[in-house]
């Protein structure tokens, strides 16, 4: 049975300079927050919806991914491409939360883009029937926000992102775990692995390979030529 828990990000942007130097500080602060509520299924698999308060966009955001409680966590954050790129979050458990970093996707992968913190508030009312059938209620109109955003606003960028991730969905939940823990697999677990996330793995090798050459075919041709005329000295 899914849990409902209450979610707030904070993200901090650095350069790139200071990411090869380790000079960032995590100086959260409340304008630079995302916030809302996420499914929690067994296995580690999480689907939601966050807003940007104090964006421009005030539309939902969808995030899904993996997080095990007091261990760690792994968030996609997704909004239409002509909105934003999408992020992915990294963080693990600590005193203040979860800490770690986030990265911006592209068309050709990941890049580091800054530290991150996030909190969680996990609601248990097992014990009180009524509080139960709330939050049983609340839960069927988050579900319905989630699919209302698959149906209505996601795009082809993220509607393909995300049911690559479905598709490795048990793979993934193994993996963020046994990195966590430090644990190998065996032998079995790597095939099952293997045989789950091969297929998903061809197919972004091939689109990462397409989306490479239309770029290069959109290079303006004369790009690396030598102009002896704009040369800052003679």
């Amino acid at each position: 049975m899914s849990k409902l828990v209450d979610i707030k990000g904070y993200w901090n942007e650095f350069y790139i300079k200071d990411y090869m130097n380790k000079s960032c500080e995590n100086d959260f602060n409340d304008n630079d927050m995302w916030e809302g509520k996420l499914l929690l299924e067994d296995d580690g698999w999480f689907e939601g919806i966050v807003v940007d308060p104090f964006s421009s966009y005030i539309e939902n955001r969808f995030v899904f991914g993996i997080y095990f409680p007091d261990k760690v966590f792994k968030l996609y954050k997704f909004t239409p491409m002509s909105i934003s790129n999408p992020f992915v979050f990294h963080a693990k458990k600590d005193c203040e939360g979860y800490n770690g970093m986030f990265e911006i996707i592209g068309s050709l992968g990941s890049l580091p883009y800054g530290r991150c913190r996030i909190l969680t508030s996990h609601i248990d009312v097992k014990n009180n029937p009524v509080e139960q059938m709330a939050i049983e209620e609340d839960k069927r109109k988050l579900q319905e926000k989630i699919q209302a955003y698959k149906d209505n606003i996601m795009d082809d960028v993220g509607r393909e992102f995300y049911e690559n991730a479905i598709a490795q969905r048990s793979s993934l939940c193994k993996i963020i775990l046994a990195n966590y823990e430090g644990r190998e697999f065996t032998t079995e677990e790597m095939q099952q692995i293997m045989e789950e996330c091969q297929p998903v793995n061809e197919r972004i090798m091939k689109a990462t390979e397409e989306e490479a050459k239309r770029l290069v075919k959109e290079m303006p041709e004369n790009l690396f030529e030598d102009d002896d005329d704009e040369l800052p000295f003679k």
